[in-house]
């Protein structure tokens, strides 16, 4: 037994060949190597084979009634990338071998066929595409690892973030579940608008974080019953600067977008760039009418809380003042469905996308 018949024997070969003669020959000399052979006449032939069937290699000829070898290529590629294919032709037809070999084909081998050459490149043609299959193999299980590796990054990330979150709440007992309310109503209203792409994950992931900034003012300024002083209310007015620099290695742009820019109101009367209408980004525009909302149905250190149809009515008349006209409808009805279902607001874990420092 030679090492040809080692490599080759129990592969299971479908045979295209529409030369009954010929077709005979090769089949019998494969089944005394060991080899399973099929056989089909033409393309159609060998396509009702496939879907009936796993093959370990194809063996076809080019020119044959119905469907031809190329078609039959062509078939194999969109559908089994991987299923090695040799050609069989003449030397007449050496320009449709290398049309085969332009879409792929492993290899061809000239008629009249040497059945020893035949044999030996059955052997290589599967070896060279067990080799691929096992590179392709490590690269994914390389891939795998890395999607892991990135997980566990992310849900270090996470809790992080939450670290952050309690941080900033536990400061202040009137704020504690802010964050979550406000990115749940986020997330709710991005919905409704049908934006479902990262870049909604983004806006989430800003809504959560949107306060972090407050890390940097005073417990006395964030606990002052009475109203802010001038000099007060410009150091709390530094937090979406504070919290846009502390996320900067780790957030996407658009996520520190949402962070910088969430106090920019609609008529550029906003801190702290005094952005206007679309100048400012979505993100921001959509975070600010959550963050108003919530701030106002909450009971603060210096004032009672509206109930929902005072903070709408709120909302909806500092339209196109505070807050962005196009967007106030949309959130009006996601609160009130919300509010009809009693439902807690809350978002989902965001896709995380971490830029790279």
């Amino acid at each position: 037994m030679t090492d040809n018949d080692i490599k080759t024997r129990d592969l299971k070969i479908l045979l295209v060949e529409d030369d009954g003669f010929l077709q005979s020959t090769i089949s019998d000399y494969l089944c005394t190597r060991g080899m399973e052979v099929r056989t089909a006449s033409n393309g159609k032939e060998a396509i009702s084979q496939l879907l009936a069937s796993p093959f370990d290699l194809i063996l076809t000829d080019i020119i044959m009634p119905e469907m031809d070898g190329i078609e039959l290529l062509k078939y194999v590629r969109k559908r089994m990338q991987d299923l090695p294919v040799i050609i069989i032709t003449s030397s007449d037809d050496i320009n449709h071998s290398i049309e085969a070999l332009r879409f792929q084909a492993n290899d061809y081998i000239l008629k009249p066929i040497p059945m020893e050459e035949l044999a030996t490149r059955i052997a290589l043609t599967f070896m060279k595409a067990e080799a691929i299959k096992r590179e392709k193999l490590q690269q994914f299980r390389m891939v795998e690892k890395v999607m892991e590796n990135d997980k566990r990054v992310e849900e270090t990330f996470l809790r992080s973030i939450r670290s952050f979150i309690n941080a900033i709440e536990a400061r202040d007992r009137y704020t504690k579940g802010h964050s979550i309310r406000v990115s749940g109503l986020v997330d709710k209203l991005l919905k409704t608008l049908g934006i479902n792409s990262y870049l909604a994950s983004d806006i989430v992931l800003a809504a959560q974080l949107h306060d972090i900034g407050k890390m940097g003012v005073s417990d006395t300024i964030l606990n002052k019953h009475a109203g802010l002083s001038l000099d007060e209310f410009h150091i709390m007015k530094t937090h979406p600067e504070v919290g846009y620099f502390i996320l900067k290695p780790i957030l996407s742009e658009e996520g520190l977008k949402g962070i910088l820019h969430h106090h920019e109101r609609w008529d550029g009367e906003g801190y702290p760039m005094n952005l206007s209408g679309r100048e400012i980004p979505l993100g921001a525009r959509i975070i600010n009418l959550a963050d108003s909302y919530d701030a106002m149905v909450s009971d603060r250190n210096y004032g009672r809380a509206f109930n929902v149809d005072q903070a709408l009515s709120e909302i909806e008349s500092c339209a196109g003042a505070q807050f962005d006209p196009d967007l106030v409808p949309a959130f009006v009805e996601v609160v009130r469905e919300n509010h009809r279902r009693g439902a807690v607001l809350s978002a989902g874990t965001p896709a995380i996308r971490v830029v790279e420092a």
